[in-house]
């Protein structure tokens, strides 16, 4: 194990650490030892090398140890699945004493947390995320959660994220050694999460994230410098831990952002991978997009909306657009969907009242909140990417 930083995300009695380093889940069990569980229950992600898996369990020493494996993507993060992980920690009887470990990206660290959080009323959970993006946005800040699949209108939607609570971990542990496991496109797709935070940190409370620094760290990270990427990590979560800090249950209402900053893009993200037919070119194949590739195209459609409602310049997006270039994230959707359609599902987001929307809008210092702008305007941010 070697040195690691710690960013703190402050939240009185409930806060916690968050871990950046290389080869931290060999040495887990020495991390997690001052929390004094004596049975840990460790969730794992079937698609992390089981050289890995294995170290990290095996690094825990004295704790009575029970693995479950896991191969989840978007349409398995269900009920299903959370019933199968509760039936996982009550056949293994942890109590609320115990731990429960994820070890794996943001969809399994998503419905650990959940699982935890249901069962016996909350056990505690150290996320060790595994993937960039997980490691910069879903293990920090104790949002869990599974999709919810049902008709509405008569057309098949993925709600995402619409059954969840807040359950904070102890600890988060994000060894960015593993990120070189990661295939090309998923390490690409995190990629979008950090863009997101510099655009977010254009008002200076960034510690050095911003757009215009950012390029060297997207090259660190996708050339496999990992002592230079932990610390873009680190900059990225301390970020969102400050965020989450000053909003936890994302409570902020009127101008006021708060959390729901870290919503830039992800009311058009949502849209895009809550429908089924929605295509991006990849390599030379159409295919349905991941979450950081429809952040990304988000991302694009914000800033079109913001240069159209007056609160940006069209150097803002051309900003993005270059960042995500870099990253080699897609600017187009491949298909699959018309400005109505993509409307249509945007206005079933979970954050929707009445189906009016209230929109998270980029702008040279920072994010601002915004009502619905109207259809016409919502189809002249979706032409952008299409």
């Amino acid at each position: 194990m070697t040195e690691s930083r710690a960013v703190r995300v402050e939240l009185g009695d409930a806060g916690y650490d968050v871990l950046v380093g290389q080869r931290l889940l060999t040495g887990l069990g020495d991390l997690l030892a001052p929390l004094g569980a004596r049975r840990v229950h460790v969730f794992e992600d079937a698609g992390l090398p089981r050289a890995v898996r294995d170290a990290a369990a095996a690094s825990l020493g004295e704790a009575r140890v029970s693995r479950q494996e896991l191969r989840l993507d978007e349409t398995s993060k269900s009920l299903a699945t959370l019933e199968s992980m509760l039936h996982g920690l009550a056949s293994n009887q942890l109590e609320r004493t115990d731990l429960v470990v994820a070890l794996g990206g943001g969809i399994l660290g998503d419905v650990a947390g959940l699982a935890a959080g249901l069962h016996r009323r909350g056990v505690g959970v150290v996320q060790c995320p595994t993937t960039l993006l997980a490691m910069v946005d879903a293990s920090v800040g104790g949002k869990t959660g599974i999709n919810l699949s049902t008709d509405i209108d008569g057309r098949a939607v993925m709600l995402k994220n619409a059954v969840g609570l807040f359950h904070q971990p102890a600890m988060v542990v994000a060894d960015v050694g593993v990120l070189s496991s990661l295939p090309p496109r998923d390490l690409r797709s995190g990629l979008a999460e950090c863009i997101k935070h510099a655009v977010i940190a254009q008002g200076g409370s960034g510690d050095g994230l911003s757009l215009s620094e950012i390029e060297s760290s997207i090259a660190s990270v996708i050339g496999g410098d990992w002592a230079s990427a932990a610390e873009f990590v680190a900059q990225n979560i301390a970020l969102k831990a400050r965020v989450v800090a000053d909003d936890e249950r994302e409570l902020a209402r009127g101008e006021r952002p708060g959390r729901r900053a870290l919503n830039l893009g992800h009311t058009f993200a949502h849209a895009i991978e809550a429908l089924e037919a929605t295509r991006v070119e990849i390599d030379g194949r159409s295919v349905h997009p991941t979450h950081g590739e429809a952040v990304g195209l988000g991302l694009l459609a914000a800033c079109r909306l913001a240069e159209r409602c007056g609160v940006a310049s069209g150097d803002l997006g051309s900003g993005v657009a270059g960042a995500l270039g870099q990253a080699g994230l897609p600017q187009r959707l491949a298909g699959g969907a018309e400005p109505d359609v993509l409307i249509s599902a945007m206005r079933q987001d979970k954050k929707s009242q009445s189906g009016s929307l209230r929109l998270v809008l980029p702008t040279p210092e920072g994010v601002i909140m915004m009502d619905d702008p109207g259809d016409a305007a919502l189809c002249d941010a979706w032409r952008a990417i299409l």
